[in-house]
């Protein structure tokens, strides 16, 4: 099988940006299978931007090499890092952006990007991914051993971002979490997992869920399960609680945005 590479990026697709990475990757590992995860993170978003490879990538083989560009300190010291995680590597910014990457199980060794003999030359200081990232992916397509890409550093040294605030609460039956990631159909996902839910009841019937002055009881089956227009929950394909409308757009309607509190109550009303 050919080595797998996935771009993600706040690059957008109005410029040239995506393409001359490709074009370089390709240059210099025309064997490469270039796969396209996200090229609209919001600017300088790492924390959707970490979402976004962390829910994608349990579904890649072992081997495969993420390139992870949220980089708004280009330019800057900043490190850049290689990080072996699920047998997969990760290559991106010491921003917080491979922060999902960081934490055990998953985490294996990280290092610090030093091996300048790769980079394409002029170095430019505002695009990192062009002449460093890229080379280095291509490179390790070619088999270039991962040890040798800089030196090992510590986990526990390598900025990692906060977490949503996520609180359970079994005895008094309710949940307060928070919306992380709002997709291209105004789905709200939260940070309410599937087995929190699991936790608190069996009964997905009995449980309340509350977004502003929203109120919606129990969990539908489908995203098509209820009316056209009316708001549902349910658990996404990421085994995360959303919140949606039937044939419509729950952002727009609930006027929703990322951090916004939600709560599940379990046989309450609120």
């Amino acid at each position: 099988m050919p080595p797998i590479i996935t771009l993600t990026t706040d690059f957008g697709l109005k410029d040239e940006y995506v393409g001359v990475l490709k074009g370089v990757i390709l240059g210099l590992a025309p064997q490469a299978s270039l796969i396209d995860l996200c090229h609209t993170i919001r600017p300088q978003d790492l924390r959707q931007g970490g979402f976004i490879l962390q829910a994608a990538a349990p579904f890649f083989p072992k081997t495969t090499i993420h390139l992870a560009i949220v980089d708004p300190g280009v330019g800057t010291n900043r490190q850049l890092l290689a990080v072996r995680a699920m047998g997969q590597i990760f290559l991106g910014p010491d921003n917080g952006i491979l922060s999902p990457f960081l934490q055990e199980p998953l985490f294996e060794e990280a290092i610090s990007i030093d091996c300048p003999q790769l980079y394409l030359a002029p170095l430019s200081a505002t695009f990192h991914g062009r002449d460093i990232l890229a080379p280095i992916a291509a490179a390790l397509a070619n088999g270039t051993e991962f040890s040798r890409l800089g030196s090992q550093t510590f986990k526990e040294n390598l900025i990692k971002l906060a977490s949503p605030t996520l609180q359970i609460d079994r005895i008094h039956g309710n949940i307060a979490g928070s919306v992380i990631h709002i997709d291209h159909f105004g789905n709200l996902s939260t940070n309410i997992h599937q087995r929190d839910l699991a936790g608190l009841t069996a009964d997905p019937d009995s449980i309340q869920i509350f977004h502003k002055k929203l109120q919606v009881t129990g969990l539908a089956s489908a995203y098509a399960s209820r009316p056209n227009g009316q708001v549902l929950a349910l658990i996404g394909s990421r085994g995360y609680l959303e919140l949606a409308v039937t044939n419509g757009n729950a952002a727009r309607l609930l006027g929703a945005e990322v951090d916004d509190p939600v709560r599940v109550t379990w046989g309450k009303d609120g």
